[in-house]
Parts: C-alpha cells; structure tokens; sequence
C-alpha cells in the first residue's frame, strides 16, 4: 500500500471522527476550527513528499494531526460577525451567547428578466436549493450566525444579487445556519457560492444553469444538473470535501481533476489524459456539462442518470 494513501487515510479518519464526536455532544469545537487551519493541508502535502522512509513519514503525520485536534477542541475559533447578536451587560461588556436571527428575503420576478447571477457568501452551515418560486428568488434560514444582507442590481434583462454576512465578533459559541433557498425556473443562471465547513444540497435540475462556481473549504457537496440548458459548466475549488455529482445520461460530460488524493467514481467515463475523463458521447455534442474539481482531499462520485 502506497504511504501518501495511508496518510491522506489518516486525514479524512480524524475528520470524521472529530465530526461524529461533536455530533454526539461528546467534545465541542467551532466548525470554523476546521477552517481556520487549512494550512494543515500544506503541512501534510509537505510530509508525504519529504524523501525519508514510509514509517516516519507515518508517524510525522499521526503526530501532526494529534496536534491539530487538541488545537480544533482546546481552542475554539473566533469569528467576525455583527456585534448586534450579542446581549450586554450593565458595565458594556459582551456576553458571547448568540441571538437567533432567522431571516425571510426574497425579490419580485420580472417577465423581462432573461439571466441572473446568484453570488452567496454562506460561511459555515447547511445549504439547500431544491425547489422553484414565482418570484425571482426566495431566501429563507435559522440559526444564529449573525444577519445576511443582499443588494440586486437592474442591469436591463439581467439581475445580479448578492448575499453576505454582516460583520461583528463572536468566541466560543455553537454555530447553527440552516439555508433554504428557492429560485424562479426562467432565467438562465449563474450561481457563485463562496462556503466555509458546510454541507451543499443543490438539486438544479429544474433550473437552466449556466455556470456553477463552489469555493468550499471542508465541504460536503451534493449536485444534480438537469437537461433545461445545453451547455453548463460545474467548477469546484475545495479543501477536505465530498463531492457528488449527478448528471443527464442524456448529455455529454467532461471531468477535468487536480486533486492531492481523490477517491474517484466515475462510471460511464473514459481516461484521455493525467485528470480528465469523458463520456463516449463528449467529442461533437451539442448538449454537454464540463466538471473541473481542484480539491485537496476529497472523494468525488459523478453518477449520470
């Protein structure tokens, strides 16, 4: 067995242990810990090339991760946020307990609207688009992850929005933010989606989607793409992710991957080169979806239906 292949076994063992123990309640650490030291990444990309023998670059792994994890669940992270979630005391001091703030927005549809861009800053959470609206978009959640605001511009026929946090500050507390989003089945539309450690569930299918963009750190992605719109392009740039994608048996697809290590499914799929794969029907088609996955670790399934 390769050395690389047991470090980065190594890697995704801890996260999914140190996830399964805070989910049972038995440690707590803030989801932005996870984030925060993404430069672990670079230190175990560093051990698996250094040219020493396998067993020390092992136990230089199994040493770097034990720090990680006592830093993870010895020192919870600290957040920007806005300061209004807090409660004050008499003597002006902020008491670090996190309000819950849900929020309703959503924007009217214009029959002239051709496309729209979708541009979401959504931090940490859990994030959902799986159904239509008549409006233009609606945009619903609880948690206590500070406020969200958004701004729209008219340009004519196209409509951009934007969705960001505010600003503030915040130690020690138990982050909840659960977003469900809806979105009006006429434009065509191109989604941004800029994500910390969160779990993405975008069933697409009844949208005429022209590009999708992910920046994710430690992730869980979950794609479907339908057959509304002829040409679509799906890029993912992540940290410690797994990445479904489903896509029509009906169209051609292309997956083009620079991963430290992947754990790849891709049935149905051609090799042509070093990280890209086809389907039989790719070259000449008419109705096609090109995947670009630049992941850390992660484990990518692409499944055509």
């Amino acid at each position: 067995m390769k050395t690389k292949n047991i470090i980065w076994g190594l890697v995704l063992v801890l996260i999914g242990l140190l996830f399964i123990l805070k989910n049972l309640d038995i440690i707590y650490f803030s989801w932005f810990s996870i984030w925060k030291l993404w430069p672990m990444v670079l230190v175990i990309i560093g051990i698996a090339i250094l040219p020493v023998k396998g067993g020390i670059k092992i136990a230089l792994t199994i040493i770097t991760l034990v720090i990680a994890a006592v830093i993870i669940i010895a020192f919870p992270s600290s957040r920007r946020y806005d300061q209004s979630w807090f409660h004050w005391d008499r003597n002006n001091q902020a008491i670090t307990e996190p309000l819950d703030i849900d929020q309703q927005i959503s924007e009217v549809f214009d029959t002239s609207i051709t496309s729209a861009e979708l541009s979401f800053d959504a931090a940490a959470g859990n994030f959902r688009i799986n159904q239509s609206t008549g409006e233009l978009f609606e945009f619903n959640r609880e948690g206590n992850v500070g406020r969200y605001n958004y701004a729209i511009k008219d340009l004519g026929d196209r409509r951009e929005i934007i969705i960001s946090l505010e600003e503030g500050r915040f130690r020690n507390v138990d982050l909840k933010n659960n977003v469900s989003m809806k979105l009006n089945p006429n434009p065509l539309w191109d989604l941004k989606v800029d994500v910390g450690a969160a779990s993405l569930d975008l069933d697409l299918s009844t949208f005429k989607i022209n590009k999708l963009d992910i920046n994710g750190g430690a992730s869980s992605i979950n794609i479907r793409i339908g057959n509304l719109q002829n040409q679509s392009k799906i890029k993912i740039n992540s940290g410690a992710s797994s990445i479904k994608i489903e896509v029509p048996e009906s169209f051609a697809c292309e997956v083009k991957t620079s991963t430290i290590l992947s754990s790849k499914d891709l049935q149905g799929f051609n090799k042509v080169s070093d990280g890209t794969y086809v389907t039989d029907n790719f070259s000449g088609s008419d109705k096609n979806i090109v995947i670009e996955i630049d992941a850390a670790v992660s484990s990518l399934n692409v499944e055509r239906y």
